[in-house]
């Protein structure tokens, strides 16, 4: 294949030419091709495809580009890959890339041969589909002018080594830019050394914003055993589970494992010093389980590890550091240094040792102060802190020194807001502004006066510190003994913030106030280290009660427990909402201990309690605490299977009188829980009508979240019911519903349910269509769940085509890593055996059903143990015992419900029964077709 740019785009195969249509898919071929044979990421194709005006979800957008391009171009040709997209060409394959190779290998070797090759290629001006591709056509027309230059003249002498020159945007530090990447070529580990404010932030961003995948980890906010916290909330809310309740989550090492687990990917660790042991050891672990990981650490020493490579950042040279000056001052006041000021300019830029940050601030003084007026106050400042504390580091010196002089211009009201703004690690939001204010007694313009002195930013709505600046505020307080009273203060009114926006989530402003939550996400977890040392467990209490609903959306539970047991407190009384909810939370909690602890609460102890949180929740009624009976009540449930000889589907014990004293939020959910018992202990029925009111509910109150789980369950029923279209259209519909709230796990687990409706229609095409959808958002998302779940819907449709060595082939590649749910792993199992049993080879699949079985048992998820015995049922037929396969099918038509008889493999069974129509035999003595007992289900294999 060859690719053509220069004198208009032209694709061509053989001896066939295509078109490609559309602006955007020459667009993202143009870019791709620009680096054919590399790995191009999201950021990178986005900011070319679309300049000016980008689509509200970037990544989706490119995806459906893709797709489309793909049909345009032979089979692959375009990959998608972990991180982006990859056109597999080789560079001579594209003739503007082969142009500049030739070029480059001309000028390097003074070769005119080389150079009128080059020329020869370009039979027109270059063609681009937009504006936005400028910076490529002004590269081509430099590389021709070299080209000709060298085509026309002797070959020039080697050209004398060239010192980086001052450039916009980010003034200096090519060189160090330049040995940060060649060293993440070379090197696995690779830490910037250097003072504060000078700078290593700034070129660890600019780095890795051209990596293919990175993640970004800022440590500044992390306190001392919270690293690995701080990765995986880098890695997304999106890193979700996807277990019943009855499933314990991963901790947050395992989060961040999972989630780089195969990806070749730069991990940014920004601001390592106060954590310097801790983000050692992360790093190392890291390193050691994922090849392809590389780390870039910023840091003011080393971290300390075999192997570890440096690069450092000491001042600017003198003719950056100017430039940084003049330009910093043009934006301060209009117009840069004059003439005359030059020398005082140069004067400031020594004392200030050069740092970019000392500047920066130095500079926005311009606005109010004459140079000289800098110059002077600079004077003292630094005399006056040249020798400080032994122990201080030198940045700091120099740093307070600067920051102490701008402290000494502001008025009492911006100094109190300094310092506030600096028990905000997040920033304070604009809109929040006003509360914090007075909180603390100020009016809400310092903040604004604080912009204008440049000691605060203000972006993206929110007003933040400079990290050196946050520092010294921190420290002032510190030293004033207030810093304890302030960061009470900020809890306070956190506190407020947070509990005012959790009341408005359930319903249409759950996006809104999500949105809330996130951007304070580290304000929230100071506060609530403030009040764990704190000896008010009851304002500690209201805070995590406020934080609840939107952990509970973001499914956060490895943070609620830890939580949960420092604040909840069985002999506190239970005298406010609050209170309530959390111990209501707490006890719920002990039901399901974490994977190998025992129960924390005996069944006695726990009705005891159950009863005594219901009673107090009647006398505090809200959204929440109406659920605590039937949600404590369902606990016992499981606690109880969880003894039986044979292991029971849970259910929720609620009265109607409950439900309709509710309020609408609670009503619908209740209506919901009793869907969810319903499918799982299948009763058909009960599903129709619990989800249908569930799902109508919901939609009433305009919540989001409940819209999307109460779907799912509607369109189970529709799709048990033989309602294959209208199912389909609530799934469908139920995507669009919840865009943005879930989980690349959540996503996919969605659209999975979509594509068993499309099999079940016999629209095979649109199933694998969709499952190669599913492919793709689980490449770019990386992690080992993501991957498992696309390869499970791409074998249900394989199975569905009669593809069995397709499907095994696929079922293998799914890896079930530790902390898989056992639902999960059971129907991997199945899957493998159904693909096993298309190829005729039942022994092997007799295997993989006896590993699937026990699964499948202990996960308490019926659905899936009726999809086991289905399959149990093909074993029993391929192995000609059409009773016992019949009988294994009326076991799963028990369990479930329903027969789900367009379930391909069902269907696939039922043929292989053929024409024999006996009876179902007796089911085991005492024990019904419906109940679930592992022994019993095993001895239909045997």
């Amino acid at each position: 294949m060859q690719v053509r740019f220069f004198g208009g785009l032209s694709v061509s195969s053989g001896a066939d030419e295509g078109a490609i249509p559309g602006r955007g898919q020459q667009a993202l071929l143009l870019r791709l091709a620009v680096d054919a044979g590399t790995t191009v990421g999201y950021r990178a194709l986005a900011d070319d495809v679309w300049p000016t005006d980008a689509p509200d979800d970037p990544r989706a957008a490119l995806q459906s580009l893709a797709s489309r391009l793909r049909r345009a171009l032979p089979d692959g040709v375009l990959t998608s890959v972990p991180g982006g997209y990859r056109l597999d060409l080789s560079r001579d394959a594209v003739d503007i890339t082969r142009f500049q190779d030739l070029v480059v290998a001309a000028r390097r070797d003074g070769d005119v041969a080389l150079a009128r090759e080059a020329l020869a290629l370009w039979t027109g001006d270059p063609w681009t589909p937009h504006d936005g591709f400028d910076w490529l056509v002004r590269d081509l027309w430099q590389d021709r002018g070299h080209a000709e230059r060298l085509a026309t003249a002797p070959p020039p002498a080697p050209e004398a080594p060239r010192f980086p020159a001052a450039i916009a945007g980010l003034v200096g530090r090519t060189a160090e830019l330049d040995a940060i990447r060649d060293r993440l070529d070379t090197d696995r580990l690779v830490t910037v050394i250097g003072p504060g404010g000078a700078g290593k932030t700034t070129l660890a961003l600019e780095t890795v914003r051209t990596a293919r995948d990175a993640l970004i980890v800022e440590l500044a906010p992390a306190a001392a055993g919270e690293v690995w916290s701080a990765l995986s909330g880098a890695v997304g809310h999106g890193i979700r589970l996807n277990e019943t309740a009855a499933t314990v989550p991963l901790t947050p090492r395992e989060r961040v494992l999972d989630a780089v687990a195969g990806r070749d990917v730069v991990v940014l660790l920004d601001n390592c010093e106060h954590v310097i042991r801790e983000a050692a050891e992360v790093a190392q672990a890291l390193l050691l389980s994922t090849p392809g990981l590389r780390i870039l650490a910023t840091s003011r020493e080393p971290l300390g590890i075999v192997g570890e490579a440096f690069v450092d950042l000491g001042p600017l040279p003198a003719l950056d550091a100017d430039e940084l000056f003049a330009r910093r001052v043009r934006s301060a006041r209009g117009k840069p240094p004059s003439p005359e000021e030059r020398d005082t300019a140069a004067r400031i830029v020594r004392r200030l040792d050069g740092l970019p940050l000392a500047i920066e601030l130095a500079a926005a003084r311009a606005r109010t102060l004459t140079l000289a007026e800098i110059d002077s106050g600079l004077a003292d400042r630094f005399a006056l802190l040249s020798h400080g504390p032994r122990l201080s580091p030198d940045r700091h010196r120099t740093l307070r020194a600067l920051i102490d002089w701008s402290w000494d211009t502001l008025t009492e009201p911006e100094r109190v807001a300094l310092r506030v703004a600096s028990v905000f690690p997040d920033g304070v939001g604009t809109d929040d502004a006003g509360a914090v204010a007075e909180t603390f007694e100020v009016d809400a313009t310092v903040f604004d006066a604080l912009v204008d002195r440049s000691l605060l930013v203000r972006r993206e709505s929110r007003y933040r510190l400079l990290e050196t600046v946050r520092e010294y505020g921190l420290d002032r307080l510190r030293t004033e003994g207030d810093e304890a009273g302030f960061r009470e203060r900020a809890a306070d009114v956190l506190t407020e913030l947070a509990t005012a926006r959790e009341s408005t989530m359930r319903g249409p402003g759950l996006r809104t106030g999500l949105a809330w939550f996130d951007a304070n996400e580290e304000n929230l977890s100071s506060a609530l280290r403030t009040r764990a040392a704190g000896a008010d467990r009851r304002a500690g209490r209201r805070l995590l009660r406020a934080l609840l609903w939107a952990w509970a959306v973001r499914e956060r539970v490895d943070e609620l427990r830890p939580a949960l047991t420092t604040f909840a407190d069985p002999d506190a009384p239970l005298d406010d909402e609050a209170s309530v909810v959390i111990e209501a939370l707490a006890l719920f909690s002990s039901s399901f201990p974490e994977r190998g602890a025992a129960p924390r609460t005996d069944p006695a102890t726990f009705a005891a309690r159950r009863r005594t949180i219901e009673e107090a929740a009647h006398r505090h009624p809200s959204e929440i605490t109406v659920l605590a009976g039937p949600l404590l009540r369902l606990a016992a449930t499981v606690m109880a299977a969880a003894e039986e000889g044979y292991e029971r589907a849970w259910h929720v014990d609620v009265a109607d009188d409950e439900i309709d004293t509710a309020p609408l939020w609670s009503r619908a959910t209740l209506h919901m829980l009793r869907a969810g018992a319903a499918v799982n202990g299948g009763d058909t029925a009960t599903l129709g009508v619990e989800s249908e009111r569930a799902l109508r509910m919901f939609t009433e109150a305009g919540d989001p979240w409940g819209i999307g789980i109460a779907s799912q369950l509607w369109a189970e029923w529709l799709m048990l019911s033989g309602r294959l279209d209208e199912a389909l259209e609530v799934t469908d519909g139920a995507l669009e519903v919840v865009r943005g709230l879930t989980s690349v796990s959540d996503l996919l687990q969605q659209r999975s349910q979509a594509v068993g409706i499309l099999l079940r229609l016999d629209r095979l095409p649109e199933a694998r269509a969709r499952a190669i959808d599913m492919e793709e958002i689980a490449a770019a998302d990386g992690s080992a769940r993501a991957l498992s779940q696309a390869r499970m819907a791409t074998t249900q449709v394989d199975l569905a085509a009669g593809d069995g060595a397709t499907a095994l082939r696929h079922a293998d590649e799914i890896a079930l890593e530790p902390g898989f749910p056992e639902q999960i792993a059971a129907w991997v199992h199945a899957l493998r055996a159904g693909a096993l049993l298309l190829q005729e080879r039942p022994e092997e699949a007799r295997a993989a059903l006896r590993d699937a079985v026990p699964l499948a048992v202990r996960s308490r998820d019926h659905p899936v143990v009726a999809s086991i015995l289905v399959h149990v049922a093909g074993w029993n037929a391929v192995a000609g015992r059409p009773r016992v396969a019949r009988e294994a099918l009326a076991r799963a038509e028990a369990v479930r419900g329903a027969a789900d008889a367009r379930d391909p493999f069902r269907r696939w069974v039922d043929e292989r029964l053929g024409a024999d129509t006996g009876e179902v035999p007796a089911s085991a003595a005492g024990i019904p077709l419906g109940e679930v007992d592992a022994t019993v289900l095993a001895a239909l294999l045997d």
